[in-house]
């Protein structure tokens, strides 16, 4: 509140009109209680993400076993981008949400769905070698389909709504 003080002062604000705007402001602060709940819906959000991957890149097994190049980059791409749609409007939602918890959320969730999209592809090339399917894929470009997609929801809204990437 200093720095507000100090900040208003030099604009020429009077004493009384800074007191009356720091009476507001701090009127208008979440009590700790609600603070504690957007932490531990935030957090819950976090482990949404990381399940629904998880059981997302689970789904795509049979997928990955059974078909080949755009048909399967496609439903790849969509499953994808409903599930990052679903997720940025989730972090969206929360109200008090600080920007180095977006940050987080928009690192972590996609570093984890490389990971997991990854190793699933790879599962999938060795079951599909054991079965002899002839069906393998490069889980790089696998991860790198999904991952495009899955944060593409975020991008979009933030060009659409003109608003900073953070």
């Amino acid at each position: 509140m200093n720095d507000l003080y100090y900040s208003l002062r030099t604009k020429g604000w009077t004493k009384k009109e800074i007191q009356r705007a720091t009476q507001i402001l701090q009127s208008t602060e979440k009590p700790a209680k609600i603070k504690i709940l957007d932490a531990i819906i935030y957090w819950f959000v976090l482990f949404v993400a990381i399940f629904g991957n998880l059981i997302i890149s689970i789904a795509l097994v049979p997928f990955l076993l059974q078909f080949r190049s755009v048909f399967l980059y496609t439903i790849i791409a969509v499953l994808a981008a409903v599930f990052g749609f679903l997720f940025d409007l989730l972090i969206r939602d929360i109200e008090t949400i600080q920007k180095k918890h977006v940050i987080i959320a928009g690192l972590f969730i996609p570093a984890l769905a490389i990971i997991n999209i990854y190793y699933i592809t790879s599962f999938s090339n060795h079951v599909s070698s054991v079965l002899q399917l002839g069906n393998s894929h490069n889980p790089i470009s696998i991860s790198f389909i999904y991952v495009i997609a899955f944060i593409s929801p975020y991008f979009l809204y933030k060009i659409s709504h003109k608003e900073p990437i953070y």
